[in-house]
């Protein structure tokens, strides 16, 4: 009997399937590596941007050699087109090179580097770097800046970064009455929105002027003020709660953006024909609802006097008040701000501390 039978070849298939995947993906590898010499060949380093960061090199060195002067004059010149360098330079590990980008940025001036050089002033170890950020931030043509440099002038460690901040206060102070129209002596009180910088608050005589972009537009509320208002503060979670100190008549409050006013005078013992005066308002950025005050009383008749009555506390948004322990200072409160549990308190060029009770 003769059987048929089909012999089986060892198959192929197997390897030649692995030699063709290891073929592709070295021809894909090679196709990738010729892709990124390409385009490695048509970007290649921005020769100005070299030329930048060449630049701001020189600023490591401490001293005033031709090298860095030049450096200096030529990122000057460059004006925007230096802000990124220079804003990286602000972290660098070399102290000098901080504080000399610092103000380089200052000269420049551009808004760019705003963001930059408010973390400088909060978070750098070294007081002569936070000094020239303070003065740098008072320099830009900007408003958004000012809540910063107001908690600078009196949380700031440093008495020379404090005093800086308060002088770059004061230039935004001209910068905000230039824009709104009104002559700087006018200009009684002002604020910006913690929240938004762009909302910024102006009073002069009775008016409320109101800016919602930087103060590039402005709007008029006529007469919407009390009284004359000495000091104004905006709720940091709602740029249209505001709280106004009112010559000789206490603490009141706005939740329409200035339109309309409520006193809140409850445990302030304001009374009626007395010159009261609130020198300072601070609202605690972590919690809306608590307020500190700075007051004190004009006395005398052919001679005024002010003597400052210490701090009140409100827990509740301004409804009621209760004076805080320690004893009154020498000199009125032109400054406060809440960090934690403690109040700071600026007292002429000294800072005082109070804790919150």
């Amino acid at each position: 009997m003769v059987h048929n039978s089909t012999c089986k070849q060892p198959s192929l298939k197997t390897p030649n399937r692995r030699m063709l995947l290891w073929t592709l993906l070295m021809l894909g590898l090679g196709i990738l590596t010729t892709v990124i010499a390409i385009t490695a060949s048509a970007n290649p380093p921005n020769a100005a941007e070299m030329r930048m960061q060449g630049l701001v090199n020189e600023l490591r060195e401490d001293r005033l050699t031709a090298q860095r002067h030049t450096a200096q004059r030529e990122l000057e010149a460059a004006s925007d087109a230096a802000v990124p360098a220079l804003t990286v330079a602000l972290r660098s590990t070399d102290a000098t090179m901080r504080r000399n980008a610092a103000d380089m940025l200052g000269f420049i001036a551009s808004p760019s580097s705003i963001s930059a050089l408010k973390n400088s002033l909060s978070t750098d170890t070294v007081p002569a770097v936070r000094r020239n950020a303070a003065w740098a931030l008072g320099n830009i043509s900007s408003l958004a800046p000012l809540g910063d440099l107001e908690n600078a002038a009196v949380l700031d460690t440093s008495p020379l970064v404090r005093q800086t901040a308060l002088d770059s206060i004061a230039r935004v102070r001209s910068r905000i009455a230039l824009s709104a129209g009104i002559d700087e002596r006018m200009l009684t009180a002002y604020a910006v929105s913690p929240q938004n910088s762009n909302v910024v608050y102006a009073a002069t005589k009775r008016d409320l002027l109101v800016t919602q972009d930087g103060g590039t537009t402005w709007s008029t509320l006529s007469a919407s003020l009390p009284s004359l208002t000495t000091v104004l503060a905006v709720d940091p979670t709602d740029p249209e709660t505001i709280y106004a100190g009112v010559d000789g008549l206490g603490v009141f409050k706005s939740v329409d953006g200035g339109r309309d006013w409520t006193p809140m005078n409850n445990g302030l013992e304001v009374t009626a024909g007395a010159r009261t005066v609130v020198t300072d308002i601070t609202v605690d950025p972590a919690n809306a609802r608590r307020l500190v005050i700075a007051t004190g009383v004009m006395l005398g008749t052919t001679t005024v006097d002010f003597y400052p009555t210490g701090l009140r506390l409100s827990t509740d948004g301004g409804a009621t008040w209760h004076v805080m322990n320690g004893n009154p200072p020498g000199e009125p409160l032109t400054q406060l701000a809440i960090k934690g549990e403690q109040v700071y308190a600026l007292a002429g060029d000294q800072v005082l501390v109070y804790q919150l009770d």
